[in-house]
């Protein structure tokens, strides 16, 4: 039984003897088979391409995909509005719990009765919701300030979008409340009680800008002295803040710190379940934030200041010693989860186009049609392939892959096709995508295998990491401007031409998720696909129709040599 060839080598099984194979395979440098004994060719295989809108399942019901972070860490957590126009205007916000905080002192009770003792009086003089924006150094302004450039806006930061900050009133389970010993799962359309608005203003709206590296407010001591003091970052990167309802958030938090509601993480989050940051609106811009979770990422910060007084020898009130200006910071960590809220795109998709778009855009089923065997004759009528037209069992006028398969099968003919190259490309509307820097900078394929009970388990292709060096998916440029995706998924053809695998299931084209598609995980082989994507980019590509699209059309390239 001949064994496929790679791109990376040949490696084939033979009735005889090692020996007398490589006799018969004498000239397979390239991993093409290229000698007296065989003929190499290549055949197109035509595709059906159907759209999947991600927002309802195949039964039009409405669906969604996992955003939270219970089973996998989640890299990119974005905040805003982005209308494309071409694509569906994503609303995307976030829900997280708070991480717990030890020592939360307002209050100085230790009694002033010597000389040299201390009485610290509090006063809280801001709550801010702190949310550091992704950014890069590019060194420093003309008058030695640090310059920063915001990573990936996508729409247009010149226009303002509205912002509330709620107090989520949805109880956040790591567990299943159904079944206690699975994990829970919370969907990117999951519905929360929104309790309350804790913006101080209720109309707050933001503009990504990366020169928002600082944020000055007043401080009070209890001597009525106030003055002002500056927030920045340990980096000085830029940031956003959102200051909050004073007096709500000192109900809420500062007048219940020596409270049991704030004992534990547990009785925390029972008691206060988390921040909603809720984007709204038809425009504007969306950035990705950090939710690291460590000092400079997003928090819920407390700015207060102490006055101390001191007692003195012969002086009956304590006397004025300093004033310290402190916070008590809480991480937006624990639980958390993305929101969005998707609306319809204002331009049309251009006919013989389809699109593919990240978060609960769209992905679509690539099903191999086979070759067509009337265009085959019209244009290339002496490739050998023909002589097995009978294959067409069903009679459609296609070989499809199961039947090109079967061909191994014919009377004295041990090889079949050996499958040197299968390669997948999708080109895209360069009318349409113009900036590549806005692009899905990776676009992936997987299977959706049947599991034999009704339902479809999607599965990772074996070139992901049987070829991983060559695979592809990513964008690819022809002089600086976004051209295509290439896939070279020839480990995965060549199975099924040489039977070890029956796997035929159509493909599915979706937008990177990255870490969660990928193939290898923790150095070991994962071929489920989850379902997670908090990537909100899209690309409008050229399906497979060819009078439109010329060469230009979705196909399957497959370079074979078969025994002659």
């Amino acid at each position: 039984m001949v064994r496929k060839i790679g791109i990376l080598g040949v490696s084939l099984l033979c009735l005889a003897s090692i020996i007398s194979c490589e006799k018969d395979l004498n000239d397979i440098g390239t991993g093409i088979v290229k000698n007296t004994k065989f003929n190499t060719n290549q055949i197109d295989l035509e595709l059906e391409i159907t759209p999947i809108d991600l927002e309802v399942d195949s039964n039009g019901n409405p669906s969604a995909i996992r955003a939270d972070n219970i089973n996998t860490p989640v890299s990119e957590y974005w905040l805003g509005v982005y209308n494309s126009k071409d694509y569906k205007t994503v609303e995307s916000s976030f829900i997280s719990q708070l991480g717990f905080v030890t020592d939360l002192k307002t209050a100085d009770v230790k009694p002033v009765e010597k000389d040299g003792d201390i009485d610290s009086v509090f006063i809280l003089d801001k709550v801010l919701l702190k949310l550091p924006y992704k950014s890069t150094s590019k060194g420093k302004e003309s008058d030695g300030k640090p310059k920063f450039q915001l990573d990936s806006v996508l729409g247009d930061p010149t226009i303002a979008t509205s912002l509330k900050i709620i107090r989520n009133g949805t109880f956040l389970n790591t567990f299943d409340p159904t079944n206690p010993s699975k994990n829970n799962s919370f969907l990117s359309n999951h519905t929360y009680i929104e309790d309350e608005v804790l913006n101080e203003d209720p109309g707050f709206s933001f503009k990504p800008n990366p020169v928002d590296t600082m944020f000055i407010f007043t401080r009070s001591s209890s001597t009525g002295v106030t003055f002002k003091d500056t927030i920045k970052l340990s980096n000085k990167a830029p940031f956003l803040t959102v200051p909050l309802k004073m007096n709500r958030m000192k109900e809420l938090f500062w007048d219940k710190f020596n409270d049991s509601e704030f004992s534990s993480s547990q009785a925390l989050n029972e008691y206060f379940r988390g921040i909603y940051t809720k984007a709204e609106g038809n425009n504007g811009s969306m950035v990705p934030l950090s939710l690291l979770g460590t000092s400079e990422s997003a928090s819920l910060e407390f700015y207060y200041t102490i006055t101390r007084f001191e007692k003195k020898e012969g002086i009956t009130n304590s006397v004025y010693k300093d004033t310290v200006p402190t916070k008590f910071s809480f991480p937006l960590t624990g639980l958390r989860n993305a929101k969005y809220k998707m609306s319809p795109a204002t331009n049309n998709i251009p006919s013989d186009n389809f699109v593919i778009q990240g978060t609960t855009g769209s992905m679509s089923k690539i099903k191999v049609l086979g070759v067509n065997l009337a265009k085959l004759k019209l244009n290339d009528p002496n490739n050998t392939i023909l002589k097995h037209e009978a294959k067409d069992k069903n009679n459609d006028g296609y070989l499809d892959l199961e039947e090109l398969a079967d061909i191994k099968d014919l009377a004295n003919d041990q090889y079949g096709l050996l499958v040197n190259d299968a390669v997948l490309s999708f080109y895209i509307n360069q009318t349409v995508n113009t900036d590549k820097n806005i692009l899905p900078q990776k676009l992936h394929l997987y299977l959706n295998k049947d599991n034999g009970n009704g339902g479809i388990t999607p599965t990772q292709i074996s070139d992901t990491y049987k070829e991983s060096n060559t695979y592809g998916g990513n964008l690819t440029l022809s002089d600086d401007k976004p051209e295509r995706y290439t896939f070279r998924i020839t480990d995965y053809v060549a199975s099924l031409f040489d039977k070890s695998s029956t796997d035929f299931a159509p493909l599915v084209l979706k937008v990177y998720n990255n870490p969660t598609d990928a193939t290898v995980k923790n150095r070991a082989v994962d071929l489920n696909v989850e379902s997670y994507n908090w990537n909100p980019r899209g690309v409008t590509l050229l399906d497979e129709n060819e009078a439109a699209n010329g060469t230009k059309r979705a196909v399957l390239k497959i370079s074979y040599s078969e025994k002659k």
